[in-house]
């Protein structure tokens, strides 16, 4: 999924070039579990948790792409900035 959806960054990430010690440290985050869904409500996660050089450079890179889901989430990551 990351060779997918950073194929078009400028600078892309690939987990092949991931330091052994990160990849292990985002693994541990990584849990299988099956649940049976009976209600559902919507949340974002619009990278509210990154530094602020980080989320505009983010949103530089969406905007960049000029395709309408990335200005989209760029617009929508710059109406929820911390």
């Amino acid at each position: 999924m990351v060779d997918k959806y950073e194929a078009a960054s400028e600078h892309p990430v690939s987990v092949d070039t991931m330091s052994p010690k990160f990849l292990n440290k985002e693994l541990r985050g990584i849990v299988g579990f099956e649940i049976e869904i009976d209600h559902i409500e919507a949340a974002y996660k619009l990278s509210q948790n990154r530094d602020e050089l980080n989320h505009a450079h983010i949103i530089a890179q969406l905007q960049q792409k000029g395709d309408t889901q990335s200005l989209n989430i760029a617009h929508e990551m710059m109406k929820h900035k911390k």
